[in-house]
């Protein structure tokens, strides 16, 4: 089935203070901040198995004073446990970076288009895996921290996020290739960001996409506002009606099990309960398969990148529903 795709401009901001972003005319690259990302990933049911991929586009300040860009790929198959990923970090003026509207091309892959209509094609190095996707705004947009803009570790954050894109294309993993119909979740972020800031013991973030089969959509966000201050963590949902809330979750998000990767000698949680009191939620948020680890060209890029299950209760009811962890920074 295809959905009609609404124009993403006309969608309104949340209601009181208003939105300190604009989706459509933010989307491009902002070249007056340090870090632009651009993140897509999709989840499939295809012949009766599980499919994930994620394409994420970041530009970052490195330290000794040159900018670079990074290009991450993952492929997942939850049902089977097939896992793989890799990434390419090049000078940014290497990129193909279009001079009006948005189209960024890298060696493993390009995103383009905007919102109505975006492009994704991404593939692995080793090319078993491979993802050619076009998806259609399907949603509202969530504006993190209800305006769009929130601080975290020293910084001030601004991201969007437009979380049902329906998508279809092709998919390849294992190196086999299927046509596919789903859901992607698109997120922009933008921010400055000290280069040697990235190295510090006290970096480090969580964040979640929770998608639930009720309808509801959220960012969920864990780390301090500042270096070295205490942990706080929220929530913004967007309801199935297009509402929005923004609720506190208990910071740490239940954090534990943890798997020490041989590959990068970081030690992350591969398990949460996450509880977001106002909402009468307690979810169980598990990664299918476990070490699911980008480990990065440049080693301070290495970060965990984690399709999961999401089950538990949700307003007090059952609730299912699926999504990625992520895990920044300095996790040792």
């Amino acid at each position: 089935m295809t959905h009609p795709a609404p124009d993403v401009s006309t969608f309104p901001a949340p209601k009181g203070l208003g939105a300190f972003v604009d989706p459509v005319a933010d989307l491009a690259m902002k070249s007056d901040y340090d870090v632009n990302s651009w993140f897509a990933i999709g989840h499939f049911e295809v012949d009766g198995e599980l499919l994930n991929f994620l394409y994420h586009i970041m530009v970052l300040p490195m330290p000794g004073g040159q900018n670079a860009i990074q290009a991450c790929v993952s492929m997942t198959n939850e049902t089977t446990g097939w896992y793989s990923a890799n990434d390419i970090v090049i000078p940014l003026d290497q990129a193909t970076i279009a001079d009006t509207g948005f189209d960024i091309a890298m060696p493993n892959g390009r995103l383009w288009g905007g919102l109505d209509i975006l492009h994704i094609k991404a593939a692995l190095a080793d090319g078993r895996g491979e993802v050619e996707i076009e998806a259609r705004a399907a949603s509202p947009v969530i504006m993190n921290g209800g305006t769009g803009v929130f601080p975290l570790i020293g910084m001030r954050i601004h991201q969007y996020s437009l979380p049902r894109l329906t998508a279809r294309g092709t998919i390849t993993v294992e190196g086999r290739t299927r046509p596919v119909e789903g859901v992607v979740w698109f997120d922009r972020q933008w921010q400055n960001q000290d280069a040697e800031s990235g190295v510090d013991a006290a970096f480090k973030w969580s964040w979640m996409d929770i998608n639930l089969d009720n309808g509801d959509a959220v960012s969920l966000w864990s780390g301090p506002a500042t270096l070295g201050g205490e942990e706080r963590a929220w929530a913004t949902i967007l309801h199935a009606d297009g509402s929005q809330t923004v609720a506190a979750a208990e910071p740490g998000l239940g954090a534990r099990d943890i798997w020490h990767s041989e590959k990068s000698g970081c030690r992350y949680p591969t398990r949460w309960t996450v509880r977001i009191p106002a909402m009468e939620a307690e979810l169980e948020v598990v990664p299918s398969p476990r070490e699911q680890e980008f480990v990065s060209q440049v080693p301070v890029l290495n970060k965990y990148e984690g399709a999961s299950t999401m089950t538990g209760t949700w307003r007090g009811k059952p609730a299912r529903g699926f999504g990625y962890v992520e895990l920044v920074g300095v996790w040792r």
